[in-house]
């Protein structure tokens, strides 16, 4: 600071005050290039070493690297040079582990990824990133995701699913049972099905709800199992686990008498094949994957909405009739529908965001994904333009896309927000919400169209590629002959339709019909018939 700073902040707030700043600024400049010299010495140590060490084996390598970083942590302090040397290291054990994981050497390569692993637990454990942790976080992940190549990743997921989740299933299921609730979340957040038996536990006595985000994609695979591992032994003293869609991870646990394994599965209804019925096609699991890790042979119950769906869900989880494991009790999540104070939160939250739409009607579009794994994408069929011009002035149109899909179409100037809003991600309304606002549902061959069903509006189903999506899938009923509502195979078609209703209002009459079928277990009383099971069995 020159003399004539130092002179305006005397004069401001006194000389104490500004000495004392002096100070604490001297103090952190003496501490940067502290840490920056330190940072320094051991990078030049570990460059000699590594020299040294150049003819050894990786684990030596291994070794020496994980000291540097053990004694970057030692600073407890990030910044930039510190994040950089780390990175770095971290990025060289990755190399390594993935060149004995090339070699097939699992045993080796998972010994040296442990060491990885701890270094990169022990960073995020210890220290704060600052303003952009997540950043952080990424570009550390990115660089051990790299490093986990498929036969790795093969004899990874074969070590935790077989042996080390079990196990640490086993461990823990030796202790008196604890009077709360699992909720396996495979990626992050509170998914949708969760979210009305999770809060509903929170805000009454009894169990008390543990949520477990296992972050599955986000992170890598050795994170991923992990945590699942960490889970497991949570999961071996609770009274109930709740899962919300198949997987493997519980395929090879022995589950206590005293628990329940209980699947709330996020679809109320199927069109499409899925599960066992697909093993075997081009782009599915085989038949010999199910065989090797099972994903529906360890539930005690699966909730479904009505009667009419249990052999869909016998056939494609493969479960017997006569175990009742598949139990029209209801779908949780489909008790708001029936409370009135969360509709008008609903609408509240609908004309915050937009408020022309009081004086307009909703149109919801919500289709599923095309496509298959990582490479879902969002349809991109719809003719924006042509509904804004013909509904424009009476609609608002709301896309909601799948929440795993990709490459989701923008909306078209000069449409977007004036007639149509994408409300896929980071809007905040999740699809139950605007399930709740919309007056017509637009959707294909996506089994949201079950719960709408409940507030016996109108709905469309937009299938422009239905011969193509039936040969790829294949179907449980014949859609013509159950869908409530017509085909539409073109965007003039499904403008029309609404249209009609304008001129002619709406008879529920073939919407109810669907509802009886196919919902009837949802009667705003499901999550207590389902503790009611839990508590008390059959």
């Amino acid at each position: 600071m020159g003399v004539k700073g130092v002179l305006k902040n005397i004069r401001r707030q006194g000389a104490g005050k500004t000495i004392k700043l002096a100070r604490e600024r001297r103090r952190e400049r003496q501490e940067d290039e502290r840490i920056t010299k330190e940072v320094a010495r051991i990078q030049r140590r570990t460059s000699l070493e590594m020299e040294s060490r150049e003819n050894e084996d990786e684990k030596t390598e291994m070794a020496i690297l994980a000291a540097s970083c053990s004694d970057l942590y030692a600073l407890n302090d990030i910044r930039p040079v510190t994040l950089t040397a780390l990175r770095n290291y971290l990025g060289e054990m990755a190399s390594l582990a993935a060149k004995r994981s090339n070699e097939d050497d699992f045993d080796e390569a998972f010994e040296l990824f442990q060491v990885q692993l701890d270094g990169y637990y022990q960073l995020f454990d210890s220290f704060s990133f600052g303003k952009k942790p997540q950043e952080e976080e990424v570009l550390f992940f990115e660089q051990l995701t790299e490093s986990e190549t498929g036969p790795y990743k093969t004899r990874l997921r074969e070590l935790f699913v077989k042996q080390r989740i079990p196990q640490a299933y086993r461990e823990s299921s030796t202790a008196p049972l604890q009077n709360k609730a699992v909720f396996v979340q495979p990626r992050k957040g509170l998914n949708q099905t969760f979210k009305y038996m999770y809060h509903y536990l929170k805000s009454h006595d009894g169990l008390e709800p543990e949520l477990w985000q296992l972050r599955r994609e986000a992170i890598p695979d050795s994170f991923y199992f992990r945590n699942a591992e960490a889970m497991a032994a949570q999961a071996g003293m609770a009274k109930v686990v709740f899962f919300h869609e198949s997987n493997d991870l519980f395929g090879h646990v022995q589950v206590r008498d005293d628990s329940k394994i209980v699947q709330l599965w996020h679809g109320c209804g199927v069109f499409k094949k899925i599960g066992l019925d697909t093993a075997g096609q081009p782009g599915y699991k085989s038949v010999k994957a199910y065989e090797e890790y099972p994903e529906y042979n360890y539930y005690s119950c699966v909730t479904i909405a009505s009667p009419e769906l249990s052999w869909v869900f016998e056939q494609f989880m493969g479960i017997s009739k006569e175990s009742g494991i598949i139990k029209p009790l209801g779908v949780s999540r489909t008790d708001e529908f029936f409370d009135q104070a969360y509709i008008d939160r609903c609408y509240e939250k609908l004309y915050e965001r937009i408020p022309e739409a009081r004086d307009k009607k909703v149109i919801l579009y919500a289709p599923t994904y095309r496509g298959l794994g990582r490479n879902r994408v969002a349809p991109d069929e719809l003719d924006i333009p042509a509904m804004a011009e013909r509904l424009g002035d009476t609609h608002i149109l709301l896309i909601k896309q799948h929440q795993t899909a990709k490459d989701c179409p923008p909306v078209p100037e000069p449409y977007d927000q004036s007639f149509a809003w994408d409300v896929t991600r980071g809007w905040g309304m999740d699809i139950n919400e605007l399930m709740t606002i919309a007056d017509v549902c637009v959707s294909d061959y996506s089994s949201l169209v079950f719960e709408y069903s409940i507030f016996e509006r109108p709905m469309a189903f937009f299938v422009y590629d239905l011969d193509e999506y039936i040969d790829d899938r294949g179907l449980y009923y014949d859609f013509d002959e159950i869908t409530p509502g017509p085909l539409c195979f073109t965007t003039n078609e499904l403008i029309e339709y609404i249209e009609g209703i304008e001129r002619n209002g709406f008879d529920p009459a073939e919407v109810a019909a669907f509802k009886e079928r196919f919902m009837c277990s949802c009667d705003g009383h499901s999550t207590e018939r389902i503790l009611e099971y839990i508590e008390n069995g059959d």
